[in-house]
């Protein structure tokens, strides 16, 4: 079942039932949903579409020649990219073609001639033609890398799309019948990756899917994080060092080289830069701050990874001897409330930022140090709308939020011009809370669209 992607789907449509050639580049993470993408449109406007293969330019260059030729029931061959797309733009003045080519970074890899082939042929051939024609790639920095400046295909594609994870909304529609509270739990643990999703079964409980689908030996996740790092990067020994130092709670660059085995801060961040590009990591900079400040910390994004290098690298021999269950209760439940709260801050935060898309003008994590008192001053949302600042404190607690927790906010909001405080809880509030003029939020109101 194909769920999501309405913006993509449409932009990608238009471009196929376009009067003039398009080109267009599909690009991200592996099991970000490209290929799923991809076959609706194959399916609702019979494009061609070839998944290019390791097998080296010749072999794919033969097998996309079948494909053309299958697809026109026609007894041809061709002995090169170039006969192929003449072709295709000979067929394209009876009607519109759309050529797909899945996984096109396999074609690149190890071959540098043939984006300046691809670039000859766009030039010289298919500009004035009825043609679309779409690439897809799972390797990230070697398709931004192919569409920078100074490079053969800078300038050519007429649309490029990058896809992202799902946020927590979109996500949800993976398990439509499921409390609000698993939502967020689920969301915290697999994030929002199609292919993670889609593995979720709603009538089984969060321990349930955890173990069916993390700890079990042979679950279709036990391996996922060292596959995806041996297919993504060189060392997989230094990426996982760096992983490991922000999980186990080191978030400023010089923290994480430190942690990492004392790793030169240099190559640190290049390593920290990879992983932001694949979207495992993000950057985050203390609200009010810019870009060069160094209020910046580092924070695994991806819900997989940050569970994987939480509770599973840190006790992988435990969890080779004992049982799934018995991992889950000892290493994991205990915790796991504490776990998902830190998600719960980035969800709330997306709500809000869904909620005044039109208005709002900034918003983030708010942290300093008062050196005079000694103390240090963290809010978990602060948010700019309409010229006006709100403070938000986001519990995900079994307690409800009572006037200690608002007392809290209201003196660490004094150190900012806060005009407006703001609540998300898991348990709701005291009627003493609820009484006053706050914005108050549940868990039920992040799903009411």
């Amino acid at each position: 079942m194909f769920i999501g992607r309405e913006k993509e789907l449409m932009l990608i449509e238009q471009k196929v039932k376009s009067s003039r050639f398009e080109f267009g580049i599909l690009y991200g993470r592996r099991r970000i949903g490209k290929t799923s993408l991809l076959k609706q449109i194959v399916q609702k406007h019979k494009a061609i579409y070839y998944v290019a293969n390791t097998m080296g330019l010749e072999y794919n260059m033969n097998q996309l020649s079948q494909t053309v030729a299958q697809y026109f029931n026609e007894p041809i061959s061709f002995d090169n990219l170039e006969m192929i797309f003449k072709y295709l733009v000979l067929r394209s003045n009876e009607k519109r073609i759309t050529l797909i080519i899945d996984e096109f970074t396999y074609l690149m890899d190890g071959n540098d001639r043939i984006l300046s082939l691809l670039q000859n042929i766009i030039d010289h051939s298919l500009l004035d033609s009825n043609l679309c024609l779409i690439i897809s790639g799972s390797h990230v920095g070697m398709i931004e890398d192919a569409l920078s400046y100074q490079k053969p295909l800078y300038g050519r594609s007429t649309f490029k799309l990058k896809l992202e994870q799902f946020n927590y909304i979109e996500a949800s529609k993976f398990y439509p019948n499921i409390s609000n509270q698993d939502k967020v739990r689920f969301y915290s643990i697999f994030g929002g990756v199609p292919f993670y999703l889609g593995q979720i079964d709603s009538n089984k409980s969060v321990k349930e899917n955890i173990i069916d689908l993390i700890l079990a030996p042979g679950a279709i996740f036990e391996e996922e994080i060292s596959f995806f790092l041996s297919q993504e990067v060189r060392s997989q020994t230094n990426y996982g060092r760096v992983l490991n130092a922000i999980a186990s709670g080191a978030t400023k660059l010089n923290e994480i080289a430190t942690k990492s085995g004392n790793i030169p801060s240099g190559q640190a961040i290049s390593y920290i830069n990879v992983l932001m590009n694949l979207g495992i990591l993000e950057k985050e900079i203390a609200f009010g701050s810019t870009e060069r400040s160094r209020k910046t910390i580092y924070r695994i994004k991806d819900g997989l990874f940050r569970f994987h290098f939480t509770y599973i690298e840190k006790h992988k021999s435990q969890k080779t001897m004992m049982h799934p269950s018995s991992f889950y209760d000892r290493y994991i439940a205990p915790f796991l409330d504490e776990f998902v709260s830190l998600e719960f801050e980035n969800i709330s935060r997306t709500y809000l930022i869904l909620k005044h898309q039109n208005e709002l003008e900034s918003i983030g994590r708010y942290w300093a140090n008062d050196a005079r008192n000694r103390i240090d001053i963290e809010i978990d949302i602060v948010a700019s709308i309409d010229n006006q600042q709100s403070a938000y404190e986001c519990k995900w607690t079994n307690a409800p939020i009572d006037m200690q927790v608002v007392n809290q906010l209201y003196e660490k909001a004094r150190y900012l011009n806060i005009e407006q405080l703001g609540f998300f809880s898991r348990n709701g509030y005291t009627e003493e809370v609820r009484l006053k003029n706050y914005l108050l939020y549940s868990v039920d109101d992040l799903y009411v669209e």
